[in-house]
């Protein structure tokens, strides 16, 4: 049997043992740059949250490679890809419209998926705003007209749901968007 001895936080030396060496628990380890590379290997939820530090603090190319090479939660993922979505300059986008043009026609059946997942994507946000005005017509909660646009324009299905759920027990239709 062998012992862990805490030689500081996240790295523990191993005992007994016939040389030293040490053990490095990578989901303990503080945020620090200097140990970023140790910090990689992390998994779950820290290193969701490794992923969302790290992405303020790295060159674009290195956050992209590690989005490609870990296995942080989708969510995280899409997350930090979309902070480098943002920009207004009109040869960053040219080059990234140029990488995905590249990209769709070297992996067609991924474009193909791509558009098939959007589709679906699309029609349950469709599907979840109808329910939702459908609901709270039922219920005799009617909406005012600028709570139909906030439903209309609201583009994400988490929130929509939420929406769906508050609007059960809502006595009035701000309550059920909120």
């Amino acid at each position: 049997m062998r012992k862990l001895r805490r030689v500081g936080a996240g790295c523990y030396g191993v005992e007994p043992a016939p040389f030293s060496f040490l053990w490095i628990a990578a989901n303990e380890l503080p945020l620090r740059d200097e140990l970023v590379p140790f910090l990689v290997a992390r998994s779950g939820r820290p290193l969701d949250e490794f992923a969302r530090w790290v992405a303020t603090r790295r060159r674009k190319e290195w956050v992209i490679n590690m989005v490609q090479h870990t296995t942080m939660s989708t969510k995280v993922s899409e997350e930090v890809l979309r902070d480098f979505a943002r920009t207004d300059d009109p040869e960053v986008l040219r080059r990234r419209r140029l990488i995905l043009k590249v990209l769709l026609e070297e992996c067609p059946e991924d474009a193909q998926q791509l558009l098939i997942e959007q589709g679906i994507e699309a029609g349950r946000l469709v599907e979840a705003r109808a329910v939702l005005r459908r609901l709270l017509t039922r219920r005799q909660l009617a909406p005012s007209a600028d709570e139909l646009a906030r439903i209309e324009a609201c583009g994400d299905l988490v929130t929509l749901e939420r929406w769906l759920d508050q609007s059960l027990t809502a006595e009035t239709a701000a309550d059920a968007l909120r």
